[in-house]
């Protein structure tokens, strides 16, 4: 019904499916976890890799789609890469995501490859799940979360996948952008207060606005063809 009622849909709001920015992030790709406790894992990795973390819990809503699809339409997203369990609903998981996105869905654990190499310890299919008998056809009677590969070795394949996606010209420029923020932030706090102090002397004189961006614009050599009112900068988002 929310597919056909677009009233209807924007009455919907999901707030329990975070989404974490990563700083600088790189808008090419995504990572997408099955639940909360891998998102807290594998946060600090995500950041250093600067892809931003979609946490699913479960199947998703038609909420967090919606709002996904709207993010990789404006930042031009074209991957996802996913970290779900190895089981009837976790592959299901996926496979929804790829059908609701429409763009590159790929998983990255744990994956039936990872499975063969480190043998992490298995539980039995829980048969009450609806789509067991076509897992169990599959893949057996096994199946396996992801916390069943040791820690280490999660990070380790984990941070392989990143690394091979993530480009190093990309990470080496907003390390240095960042750098470069870092150094400049005392130097521009000062000034700021600088030319605060000065507009304030130059308002008490009985200036306009217009004629205090223009003195101001002049003595700092900025060149404003069409100086804008001066508004104050929200930094909420």
């Amino acid at each position: 019904m929310r597919r056909l009622d677009r009233d209807l849909d924007t009455r919907f709001h999901d707030p329990t499916r975070h989404y974490i920015p990563a700083p600088r992030p790189y808008h090419e790709i995504e990572l997408w976890v099955e639940k909360d406790s891998i998102r807290n894992f594998l946060e600090d990795l995500a950041a250093k890799y600067r892809l931003s973390i979609q946490v699913l819990r479960g199947f998703a809503s038609l909420s967090m789609y919606r709002k996904a699809l709207l993010r990789a339409a404006k930042r031009g997203t074209q991957t996802i890469l996913y970290v779900g369990d190895h089981d009837p609903s976790g592959l299901k998981i996926e496979e929804v995501s790829a059908r609701e996105m429409g763009i590159d869905m790929e998983r990255i654990a744990l994956t039936t490859r990872q499975i063969r190499r480190y043998e992490p310890p298995s539980i039995p299919v829980n048969r009450r799940d609806s789509r067991a008998r076509e897992y169990i056809k599959s893949h057996g009677k096994r199946c396996w979360e992801v916390e069943a590969l040791r820690p280490r070795t999660l990070l380790r394949v984990v941070e392989e996948e990143l690394r091979n996606h993530v480009p190093s010209e990309y990470l080496a420029e907003a390390d240095t952008k960042e750098r470069v923020e870092r150094i400049a932030r005392p130097v521009i706090r000062r000034l700021t207060r600088g030319i605060e102090r000065e507009a304030l002397r130059l308002m008490e004189t009985g200036l306009e606005e217009r004629d205090i961006v223009r003195q101001l614009a002049s003595k700092y050599d900025l060149n404003l063809e069409e100086p804008e009112p001066l508004e104050v900068e929200n930094n909420a988002d």
